[in-house]
């Protein structure tokens, strides 16, 4: 059985045999033309929202606001291909807006880069190439979304970081205090700063739970040296914290006290910038451990109580260990030597010669550099 609409809007039953012959609407009495087959399953969703006949007859109170009958509409499977695209093409429009424009917006950093300028500008990820365009195999630092301007590093992370250029950096005084002074937090993507060589500072207030966590384990020795400083002469200052503080390459370490803070600061001074390049700065907060009767440093406690045990360096371990064989570090050390520049970025190390070496790893390529601090030992 067929059924199907005529023109008159009402319902017409044909038999199958019928189906693309003519027969009459018992209605209207006019003939109608009936389908070749039934309607699909999804034909209601083109079909018009017709009144039926019984809700109005024709010159009846309702008659006039009787839907005018239709003709029936067949299913076209290309309309429905093409509604279903344009739906997906809006979608995704609304989703990559979204993403690049809204979702931003509620992070503090994006609303002060677009609404006041002040951000760095973003640049080109540079970290598995060098300036030749040659891979480095991935070697250098992890984290690193950008390779160029100034990197400053600190163990605890997120010290304050002040930089002016080195024609310009007072002779005493905090670098805070100097006009145009560049001011970022350490352990963050790097600063564009312009070609040249700088001056940079950083700091920590001497109360910050970084440094003066009751949990950490050297936490008594620690608040022994704050009880040191607190009503010393700026010079003793300078002799405490030079030897509290684990080396790091750093040109002077002292304490600078404000009206209502003092501050542990570490200076570095002939820092290069080069020009599309990198240069770094990383500067250890962590205490000068050594054993009884020895002036060797304490690796190994230092990479349980005070760092991340995030790897933020890689590098060719089996070259680095080379390197370290080569300058009298011993195979029992060199495991935590290992740990901490992976971990660090840089590591001192009293070799057998009673020098302070310092060992870096580039965080460009992961290249290991050696030098002698001409820091005293305690």
């Amino acid at each position: 059985m067929i059924e199907f609409k005529a023109e008159c809007g009402h319902t017409v039953r044909a038999k199958d045999e019928d189906a693309g012959g003519v027969v009459r609407c018992s209605y209207c009495g006019r003939n109608a033309g009936v389908p070749d087959t039934n309607d699909t399953d999804l034909s209601f969703l083109f079909r018009d929202i017709e009144t039926p006949p019984e809700q109005g007859k024709k010159g009846g109170m309702f008659g006039a606001f009787r839907r005018k009958p239709g003709k029936r509409r067949d299913l076209n499977p290309f309309a429905i291909i093409f509604r279903l695209c344009y739906i997906t093409v809006v979608l995704v429009v609304i989703i990559v807006v979204a993403r690049k424009v809204v979702i931003p917006l509620f992070d503090a950093e994006t609303r002060k880069e677009r609404f006041t300028g002040n951000s760095n500008p973003p640049v080109k990820t540079v970290n598995t190439q060098d300036r030749s365009g040659r891979t480095r195999g991935g070697f250098g630092l992890v984290s690193a979304k950008v390779l160029r301007g100034l990197m400053v590093a600190s163990a605890p992370p997120g010290a304050e970081v002040s930089c002016v250029e080195e024609s310009k950096a007072p002779q005493s005084g905090r670098l805070n205090q100097v006009a145009r002074c560049t001011q970022f937090r350490a352990n963050g993507s790097p600063s564009r700063v312009n070609e040249g060589t700088y001056v940079v500072e950083v700091a920590f207030a001497w109360n910050d739970p970084k440094l003066s966590d009751p949990a950490l384990a050297h936490y008594d020795q620690y608040v022994a040296f704050r009880r040191a400083i607190e009503n010393a002469s700026a010079a003793r200052r300078r002799e405490l914290a030079t030897a509290f503080f684990l080396p790091d390459g750093s040109s002077d370490v002292y304490v600078d006290e404000t009206v209502d803070q003092m501050y542990i600061v570490k200076r570095f001074e002939g820092v290069h910038v080069p020009k599309d390049g990198l240069g770094a700065v990383r500067a250890l907060f962590l205490p000068r451990l050594t054993a009884r009767g020895s002036e060797d440093f304490l690796l190994e406690p230092l990479l349980h109580g005070y760092t991340s045990k995030t790897k933020m360096y890689r590098f060719n371990e089996q070259h680095v260990r080379g390197e370290l064989t080569f300058y009298g570090v011993p195979s029992s050390d060199q495991r935590f030597v290992v740990d901490f520049l992976s971990r660090v970025g840089v590591a001192p190390y009293m070799t057998p010669d009673e020098n302070v070496r310092l060992f870096k790893i580039d965080p460009r390529d992961g290249s290991i550099t050696s030098r002698i601090l001409h820091q005293s030992a305690p």
